[in-house]
């Protein structure tokens, strides 16, 4: 947009919206961080006025440098209140109601008390402090006379959120802005500015974030790099969102507490986020787990002998390593990073989408509204309300291939239905953009079905997901083979020294789940030793150092010069390594890979090495040989060396795979070398020599 044409706009924001728009750059200041922004943002939108802005701003500060106590001074506050009487604080105030004493308490997190009397009348002021708590001022009364067992009481509650009852005027608005103005009011509101993010599709992105807010039961998850901000948006949008950062998840906070019978943060929260879902545990997994899954599924869980119904949409959030515009190519599924217990086919078929955090920029204070927004807790309010639109009917529109099932097909209306709700809200879109933002929703669930065929083939196929006329992908993960994996495929078609294929089994828990390739570039470097770079498995850099020392000990009988390995430094760089992996089986391949860059001899194309070899040069056999031999072949190998020992298992793989596939079965490390090696002209010349 031109600066003339976003004068206009912020122009016409003031004039529609009055009271509800807030200069967003005012609510940054340092001594609001403490408060959530949808806080600062109502209390600058209130208290400051532009002819007095900067000692507007100093006053807030004040009231909140003295209302809102850090934790150390919560004893003191204590005592003051007991000893004055009286005491007027700032914080998040929640109440519920005790039906068997007829009685109300409120929680204020600041005297660590959860029973502090609070009056119906307060609470018919104030509905939102029964309905998950607000932020406000409010004022202490100490009355031990009248309850020497909660002597605390709120004598008055000043709130500091709003309450939207109806979103209709919003929705009116909705036709006096273009597309474009539409989604820059949107990103503004939710504290970003548009001009930072490079495209349309970068920028509908970071507004899929706000989906589980418009969508009841929505479960999405955006993996990507550190500081994208993925939980930044939901956390300070709204007061109904809950954030599990990391730590421990229990089926009490989760659920239902069956001690106190209290409702877990799934049944009072209308998000829950899983931030730093990598590094989250779950007490009792296996239960947890499956309730949790249940609930993905139906909208309800069971705790104890009662079942509950929920609204609460899902965010799991975390942190994945890219490469360019990419995931890193080393991983190989995109829920690698997740808990084991989550990495479970049944659960993440119930995730309907993921988003690729990957394009998302890294959130600098450039990338901050610094313009004008709809005051974030009257968005966030908003937001809620649009989940009373009914737009999940309007996928039917489009004709979907038939093979979907009834969950691929649910995950793509409810994408679709959030998104038209954020930009089209008054039902006003036509066929091309109803399709634009279908196309995100099937993204965003192909990519979750990627994933599942990967983990579990056996049980998901690949497949299209689309609708008639969609046009191609344009995800970059999406858009074929990344170049670090076409860098692989070379080695189905040259001889490369110090290059092999070896592979392993992959692992979830005991149980085996398929296996991959692993890449292993073996060089020569000043020094002496062995260097193992990139591989994080224990055992797989044990094997390394034990074809090292086979080398060592073994180097002349096998062709391989004893000077060359005390003179240099043998450095071994592990690719494609996502995981630790299984016991030990890559030993043969560790040989090959620095036998062959101590001796210049190339590794023959297309060849793929598993087998673990003892010090005296016996190659052994290794478990899961036949899904370790389709890992091969779906990598393009056409030859597999492998142990004798696994002959008989390997013989049984079906035909269309012997086919494609030369076994040769190995007894000793010389065969494997004999196999695996390319002659040099050199090697001829001294082999002719010999004779």
């Amino acid at each position: 947009m031109t600066p003339e044409e976003i004068q206009a706009f912020e122009a016409k924001l003031a004039a529609l919206f009055g009271d509800r728009v807030v200069e967003k750059d005012l609510a940054r200041e340092e001594a609001f961080f403490r408060l959530p922004r949808y806080v600062t943002e109502y209390l600058v939108a209130k208290y400051v006025k532009p002819a007095t802005a900067a000692q507007d701003i100093e006053r807030l500060k004040t009231q909140i440098r003295d209302r809102l106590p850090d934790l150390d001074r919560r004893e003191l506050i204590k005592d003051r209140l007991m000893r004055d009487g009286h005491y007027t604080l700032i914080d998040a105030v929640e109440a519920r109601v005790d039906l068997r004493a007829e009685s109300r308490w409120a929680t204020v997190p600041c005297l660590e008390d959860r029973g502090v009397r609070i009056n119906e009348a307060l609470l018919g002021a104030n509905p939102g402090l029964l309905a998950g708590g607000m932020w406000g001022t409010l004022k202490l009364w100490y009355r031990p006379e009248v309850d020497p067992a909660h002597p605390v009481e709120i004598s008055a509650f000043t709130p500091f959120q709003v309450d939207v009852t109806t979103v209709a005027d919003v929705i009116a608005a909705r036709k006096e802005f273009t597309t474009e103005e539409w989604v820059r009011l949107l990103l503004s509101s939710a504290g970003y500015d548009a001009e930072s993010f490079a495209s349309d599709r970068q920028r509908l992105v970071i507004l899929a974030r706000l989906l589980p807010l418009v969508e009841r039961n929505l479960n999405l998850i955006e993996l990507g790099p550190r500081q994208t901000g993925k939980t930044f948006l939901l956390r300070n949008t709204s007061p109904h969102v809950f954030v599990v950062s990391g730590g421990k998840a229990t089926p009490a906070n989760l659920f239902v507490n069956l001690s106190t019978r209290s409702v877990g943060i799934l049944g009072i929260r209308k998000v829950v986020v899983f931030d730093e879902i990598s590094s989250t545990s779950f007490e009792d997994a296996s239960a947890t787990v499956s309730i949790l899954k249940d609930y993905m599924e139906s909208g309800q869980f069971s705790r104890g002998a009662q079942t509950y119904a929920s609204e609460a949409s899902l965010f799991l959030a975390g942190n994945i390593d890219v490469e360019g515009d990419r995931p890193h190519p080393r991983y190989r599924h995109l829920f690698e990073v997740l808990p084991d217990e989550l990495i479970d086919s049944a659960f993440l078929d119930r995730i309907h989408g993921y988003l690729p955090g990957w394009e998302v920029p890294k959130i600098t204070r450039a990338a901050l509204s610094r313009g004008p927004g709809l005051v974030t807790d009257y968005f966030g309010e908003y937001l809620l309300k649009l989940r009373d639109l009914e737009f999940r009917g309007e996928a039917h529109r489009l004709r979907f291939n038939q093979h979907l099932t009834q969950r691929d097909l649910v995950a793509v209306e409810r994408i679709a239905s959030g998104f038209l709700k954020l930009l089209y809200p008054d039902g006003n879109f036509t066929e091309s953009e109803l399709a634009q933002v279908a196309s995100l929703a099937v993204e965003f669930r192909q990519r979750v079905h990627d994933q599942l065929a990967v983990i579990a083939p056996g049980e998901f196929k690949e497949k299209r997901i689309a609708f008639e006329g969609m046009l191609p992908p344009a995800a970059a993960d999406m858009r074929g083979e990344p170049e670090e994996i076409q860098r692989y495929d070379r080695l189905n078609h040259e001889a490369v020294v110090g290059e092999v294929t070896g592979l392993s089994a992959l692992l979830a828990g005991a149980n085996v789940v398929g296996a991959d390739i692993i890449i292993m570039e073996a060089s020569l470097a000043p020094g002496t030793g062995i260097e193992v770079v990139g591989g994080r498995g224990k055992v797989l850099r044990e094997s390394v150092r034990a074809a090292y020392q086979l080398l060592v000990s073994r180097g002349r009988d096998l062709g391989i010069d004893p000077e060359t390995l005390q003179k240099n430094r043998v450095v071994v760089h592990l690719l494609h390594i996502a995981e630790e992996r299984e016991g030990p089986s890559a030993g043969a391949a560790f040989v090959v890979a620095m036998a062959s860059a101590a001796t210049g001899r190339p590794v023959k194309p297309g060849i793929a090495v598993t087998g673990e070899v003892s010090l005296h040069g016996k190659v052994t056999g290794v478990g899961a040989a036949s899904q370790k031999a389709l890992a091969a072949l779906k990598a393009g190998r056409t030859t597999l060396i492998f142990p004798k020992e696994n002959a008989a298992e390997l013989a049984a793989l079906p035909d269309s795979a012997l086919a494609r596939l030369t076994l040769v079965p190995v007894d000793r490390i010389e065969e494997v070398l004999g196999a695996a090696l390319a002659e040099t002209d050199a090697a001829r010349g001294a082999e002719a020599l010999a004779k």
